[in-house]
């Protein structure tokens, strides 16, 4: 990570630049009231990479027993495909996966390739498919798992 860049806590005063970002990546993005929620609670782990003052990523988990469920990740469209994505998610792997048996499991669009690229990288496998997950679209998940 450059100098300027770090990995932090996501805070409640964060959520109006994560909506931004939120916004600008999704197609039904997730409300303000759903990050505060997620924020509050014991079970989530919530992290952004802030550039100077700007944050310019964002990643959101659960985790419950020996399982994470990998809820959210996005990259400001001015910052993609500059390896932000990738250090998010390999800080949260180095950092939880020493844990044995902690296994992770995350939905994402059947036409995410980008995303779907991401995950296969750090070695995650596609060990199913939700039909018609995405209501908005009526689009499939894929359900990948590590």
């Amino acid at each position: 990570m450059a100098y300027d860049e770090k990995i932090c806590a996501m805070q409640q005063e964060d959520i109006k630049e994560v909506l931004s970002i939120e916004r600008r990546s999704f197609i039904t993005p997730w409300s303000k009231r759903l990050f505060e929620e997620t924020i509050s609670s014991p079970l989530s782990t919530n992290l952004i990479i802030k550039k100077g003052e700007a944050i310019i990523s964002y990643f959101i988990m659960y985790c419950v027993a020996d399982e994470v469920h990998i809820l959210n990740l996005a990259v400001h469209p001015d910052y993609r495909r500059q390896g932000y994505g990738t250090k998010l998610l390999d800080y949260v792997l180095t950092n939880f996966k020493q844990e044995k048996g902690i296994e992770f499991f995350l939905e994402v669009r059947e036409s995410n390739s980008i995303a779907i690229n991401l995950y296969r990288k750090f070695g995650f496998e596609i060990i199913g498919k939700r039909r018609r997950y995405y209501s908005e679209t009526n689009e499939d998940a894929l359900v990948m798992s590590l």
